[in-house]
């Protein structure tokens, strides 16, 4: 995962989350996720889970929230320093930071983590925001260090008809399906078809659900997923 890939997207993380650290705006874990069916899938994935990593994890929201729950140790990656800036200030804030290992960094850090160590995972809006060469190595690291039977919770935006993004020009084609916005940010068109393709040599789904997403017209996808052996 060549960072230099990534500078338009951690200048675009790193001016959202730096807003946050200077208006001290932090998340309490003990206030549910106030999207329900997030809550309900972070519920399901850290059931009997004593660790969890979340790669792009930013301020380490669903972490904190999965230690307030019961697990015990919490892996957070992230390519913006600002977000994990963030997370560690929040982690002492709410004397968690004995619990919590929040580091700057890409897949190198994923490959430093031991294999079949960890119980539970999560990548929320990653694998359809960074270079699909680079989704897929994601898919088998976390394949690789979540233990048999592991559970993986992923959530996707909503995959777009081409022609609207023919038509917008926010959106640049770089390769088949995959864009870069205006944003800075990249978006891998993924169809439910091509997702399940990608995941399909490490993971099977347990569970589906979508739901609309707060102030937009679109909706978000969440896969619960189980661990391939």
């Amino acid at each position: 995962m060549n960072m230099n890939n990534y500078e338009s997207t951690i200048k675009f993380w790193d001016e959202r989350f730096g807003k946050s650290l200077s208006t001290n705006k932090r998340y309490d874990p003990q206030k549910p996720i106030p999207i329900v069916e997030i809550e309900e899938g972070l519920k399901w994935l850290i059931k009997e889970a004593d660790s969890i990593n979340d790669f792009g994890c930013g301020i380490g929201t669903l972490l904190f929230r999965s230690l307030f729950l019961g697990t015990k140790k919490a892996i957070g990656i992230d390519i913006s320093p600002k977000a994990i800036e963030l997370a560690n200030h929040t982690s002492k804030l709410n004397k968690m930071d004995n619990k919590t290992d929040f580091k700057v960094g890409g897949i190198e850090l994923l490959k430093k983590i031991g294999k079949n160590s960890i119980d539970a995972g999560v990548l929320f809006n990653t694998i359809d925001n960074i270079l699909p060469e680079d989704a897929i190595l994601v898919l088998k690291e976390m394949n690789r260090i979540l233990k048999k039977n592991g559970k993986l919770l992923i959530k996707l935006n909503d995959a777009i008809p081409k022609n609207e993004l023919e038509e917008n020009d926010y959106y640049q084609l770089i390769s088949e399906d995959f864009y870069k916005e205006k944003s800075g940010l990249y978006f891998w068109n993924l169809s439910d078809t091509k997702f399940k393709e990608i995941i399909s040599p490490y993971f099977e789904i347990v569970k589906y659900v979508d739901f609309p997403f707060p102030q937009t017209d679109s909706k978000n996808r969440l896969y619960y997923l189980e661990n391939k052996k």
